[in-house]
């Protein structure tokens, strides 16, 4: 009983009772942070990461979405925070893919579109489902585009050289290149769309390497259907049905 009673004892057991308890609070709080559930959450963005803390996926509002991301380079996209989004991020950080929301009024109407799009590796879309509407001109479809082996991370870097170089020749002559090369499909060209367009035509287009529609199926609103078959300048040089009279 004179044990039981001590001072020490109290104090050893009352030590003991406080670690337990800390514990038991510690064990709680990490199994609560792997599994939690909630009936609702307001939040702006929202990052999926790997153990090593890098992006996978991040899910934002058109604030906060991320910048494109390539061989660990920040780079700004045109039209980015436009409207909300999901971005897909490969095994190495880059940005591979993903989906993006918008639509607000403008001056002159409005404007809406949405897509969700596979990147090629180290480079742009290669595959897409996009909507675009501006006023009522609407067009959607599902897109596949040929995209370069060059680095896009090296392509945007030689862009903003160029773009940022001081005015002249020099300077207008770099941009005439580019513009050439732009031209050429050496950045890329579309290859295939089949969706609707913004004169309400369902349309098949296959387009060369330089992205020029050579071949065009089309059938129109009112339930005329054609086969238009075109050169690089885009003229058509033969149809099916043939117009009248040839």
């Amino acid at each position: 009983m004179k044990l039981f009673s001590s001072q020490r004892f109290l104090a050893v057991y009352s030590g003991i009772l406080t670690l337990a308890f800390a514990a038991t609070i510690v064990a709680g709080f990490a199994e609560s942070r792997r599994n939690a559930s909630f009936d609702q959450i307001d939040v702006q963005r929202i990052n999926i990461v790997g153990p090593d803390g890098k992006n996978q996926m991040v899910i934002s509002n058109r604030q906060l979405i991320p910048e494109a991301i390539i061989d660990g380079k920040t780079f700004q996209s045109h039209g980015r925070h436009d409207g909300a989004g999901m971005i897909f991020y490969n095994n190495e950080g880059d940005e591979d893919g993903g989906m993006g929301f918008s639509g607000r009024k403008t001056a002159s109407g409005y404007t809406a579109s949405g897509d969700f799009m596979f990147d090629q590796y180290k480079q742009d879309q290669t595959v897409g489902i996009q909507y675009s509407d501006t006023n009522g001109k609407r067009e959607a479809g599902f897109h596949v585009w040929d995209r370069p082996d060059t680095d896009l991370a090296q392509m945007v870097e030689h862009f903003d050289a160029v773009k940022n170089m001081p005015a002249g020749l020099q300077k207008d002559a770099a941009m005439k290149q580019l513009q050439q090369e732009a031209k050429s499909g050496a950045f890329g060209a579309t290859r295939f769309f089949a969706g609707k367009t913004p004169d309400k035509n369902a349309v098949v287009l296959l387009c060369d390497a330089q992205g020029h529609p050579r071949l065009r199926l089309s059938v129109s609103a009112g339930g005329q259907a054609q086969i238009d078959f075109l050169d690089a300048s885009g003229k058509v040089t033969y149809s099916i049905p043939q117009a009248a009279g040839k």
